[in-house]
């Protein structure tokens, strides 16, 4: 498959092309023209070397003879750029006088008797002016030649002075193409990036103000689909949070009618048999909050985010109570690192953040280990991490952990795949940046939100 080509090279080839052609196929009439205005500049006077040989042309009673003096002869020699030959032959071709061999003229003479060609001697282009005089015994033709150097160079002149301006034109045309392009084809920049710095959840339409007639059918497609994906998305978030609250009210029920067989039951067996089902019941009523909060915190969600001042050291010193007593059961040190870490966020939303973090934490972290909540300034950003010393996540699956119901192979422990996916939409909803290390100890997993800090008033 060839590969997409781009729409500013092909304009620039379509413009520069045709242009440098044009410019090609003038220049063939016009070299023509210019040997020719050489060959009219400098043929006239190549006569006159011929026509003064002609007069020394005598007959007598046996013969012709040219007596040409040697002032004359040296006049010929005078032109320091162009080599000048002459030649005199009689009616039977005989030379009677000259210093090279000239071809005879293949074209007709004028009425003048004169007629000026193209020749070469002795491998060299030259012209040449012939003279026919006629005599008793028949014609003599007296003929002068002459290299062209005088006249390449006239010709090279020309076409300097003549396409000179047109590549000149050619080349600034060029550099207004490419700026006109560049301009032409900025709405389309402006229509990438609009694009571009959007959210994952910012489905409104996209603005076609100052677009170009053909852009426009291009951003109204984009803005149906647009439409399209919201309507979708939000069809999701409904059937989401509907069967997450279908799901809570028998499931609550359950709960209690388990709590009630807990206190009623006195079987052998009965114990053990409830608390397997109250704890899947456990498990069944915690996904459906988890995908309460998923349909609320994940892009497009029709619930807004209330965004207040807010202390992360605060959220997670009053979420302590409800944790510990988790930790201990599970002989898990969880102890707390809490400094100043003033944001703007949702409480709500990230209670639930934070309840997923410790709870993932405590889920992979083995009996005896230990795991820490921090809150703390890096270079003035506030941010919050967890940090555990279970098996940790390998490198090659720290992206894939978030997908949602995504597991790491291999692992044993409870859980739906639901937490770090939650945590990734709370912490995009709050323009926070998420990142899982290694802790320093080379062991275990760090969770690290890091989140903008807090305007000045």
């Amino acid at each position: 498959m060839a590969a997409p080509d781009s729409i500013r090279r092909l304009l620039a080839l379509w413009l520069v092309i045709p242009l440098l052609t044009l410019i090609l196929i003038s220049a063939i009439p016009g070299y023509f023209l210019a040997v020719r205005a050489a060959n009219d500049a400098y043929d006239n006077g190549l006569l006159d070397p011929a026509t003064a040989i002609a007069n020394y042309v005598r007959e007598n009673e046996d013969e012709t003879e040219v007596k040409v003096p040697p002032a004359a002869i040296e006049a010929l020699r005078i032109d320091t750029i162009d080599k000048i030959f002459f030649q005199v032959t009689g009616p039977d071709h005989e030379v009677i006088s000259g210093n090279a061999v000239i071809p005879n003229p293949e074209i007709a003479m004028d009425n003048t008797g004169q007629s000026v060609y193209s020749a070469m001697i002795e491998g060299e282009a030259v012209r040449v002016a012939a003279i026919s005089i006629p005599r008793r015994n028949g014609n003599v033709l007296v003929q002068v030649a002459e290299t062209t150097l005088k006249r390449d160079r006239l010709v090279h002149d020309i076409l300097v002075g003549a396409f000179t301006p047109a590549i000149l034109v050619a080349f600034v045309a060029v550099i207004l193409f490419w700026f006109g392009i560049r301009r032409a084809l900025a709405p389309l920049d402006e229509l990438r990036e609009q694009i571009r710095s959007r959210t994952p959840g910012e489905l409104s339409p996209v603005s076609d103000s100052g677009a170009p007639l053909e852009v426009r059918p291009l951003v109204g497609a984009i803005n149906d689909l647009l439409a399209r994906l919201a309507e979708a998305l939000e069809a999701q978030q409904r059937f989401i949070a509907n069967a997450a609250h279908q799901l809570r009210t028998p499931l609550a029920g359950l709960r209690t009618h388990v709590e009630l067989m807990r206190r009623e039951t006195s079987g052998n067996g009965s114990p053990a048999l409830i608390e397997m089902i109250a704890g899947e019941t456990e498990r069944a009523s915690h996904l459906a909050n988890q995908l309460l909060t998923l349909a609320r915190a994940e892009p497009g969600s029709s619930l807004p985010i209330a965004r207040v001042p807010m202390d992360l050291r605060d959220l997670v010193s009053q979420s302590a109570q409800a944790w510990v007593p988790r930790a201990l059961a599970r002989d898990i040190d969880l102890g707390f690192d809490l400094k100043e870490a003033r944001i703007l966020g949702d409480p709500q939303l990230l209670r639930e953040l934070l309840a997923n973090l410790l709870d993932n934490a405590l889920i992979h972290t083995r009996s005896g280990g230990h795991v820490t909540a921090r809150t703390r300034l890096d270079s003035g950003n506030p941010v919050l991490e967890i940090e555990d010393d279970g098996p940790g996540i390998p490198e090659a699956e720290r992206e894939r952990v978030f997908e949602r119901f995504y597991r790491v192979a291999g692992t044993n422990t409870e859980g739906g795949g639901l937490g770090l996916a939650i945590v990734r939409e709370i912490a995009d909803r709050h323009g926070a940046s998420i990142a899982l290390l290694t802790p320093s100890s080379g062991k275990g997993l760090l969770v690290r939100i890091s989140f903008a800090r807090l305007p000045a008033v």
